[in-house]
């Protein structure tokens, strides 16, 4: 049995996956589950979303595990949360399809008529609360700024997982951090 404290533990991990290695991958899970369901939740704004979302990233991580391929600085936590990234950024898509949806049809009877008409309603309301939530600052800079405060990544890990250059990770971090001050500010004033 291979001893995973080594320095390429993470590749390894993926390595041993890909072999079929089922507890290799509960190793995988448990080093980075919390953090995974951390940044999703923060990045959606809804735990029990964020808890789907965080399983399917283990899905795909297992599906894929056999394709991964190592390239030279390669880290296995940039590859897991770019995956993370894309799977949130789906999620939000969705919410605001369906947040749109909601909104096309709220004024239409039928829905005010429907025998699940307070659960339409409180539905829609949650999801309005969330929506706003989540607009305090723009999604790339929410992105950027998690990655970094919560998940400790790199500027140059960052700039993998959201596919935009190093100085472009920088502006959306500083940017992110002057909308937050900006809306706390705001917020103690008001």
């Amino acid at each position: 049995m291979k001893n995973f404290s080594t320095v390429n533990s993470d590749i390894e991990l993926i390595k041993a996956i890909g072999n079929g290695d089922h507890k290799a991958f509960e190793r995988l899970v448990d080093r980075y589950k919390n953090a995974l369901l951390n940044f999703v939740y923060r990045y959606i704004g809804d735990m029990s979303a964020a808890q789907e979302v965080t399983q399917e990233v283990f899905l795909r991580i297992y599906r894929a595990a056999s394709k991964f391929k190592v390239i030279e600085n390669t880290k296995v936590s940039t590859w897991i949360f770019k995956i993370a990234y894309n799977l949130s950024v789906n999620e939000l898509k969705r919410r605001k399809r369906y947040l749109r949806l909601l909104n096309d049809h709220a004024g239409e009877k039928e829905m005010l008529d429907g025998p699940n008409t307070l659960e339409s309603i409180e539905n829609r309301e949650l999801l309005k609360n969330i929506m706003s939530e989540l607009s305090l600052i723009p999604e790339n800079q929410r992105a950027a700024l998690l990655l970094r405060v919560n998940q400790g990544l790199t500027y140059r890990e960052i700039s993998e997982v959201l596919d935009v250059s190093i100085s472009s990770v920088e502006m959306l971090i500083f940017r992110a951090r002057r909308h937050l001050k900006q809306h706390i500010n705001r917020e103690h004033k008001g």
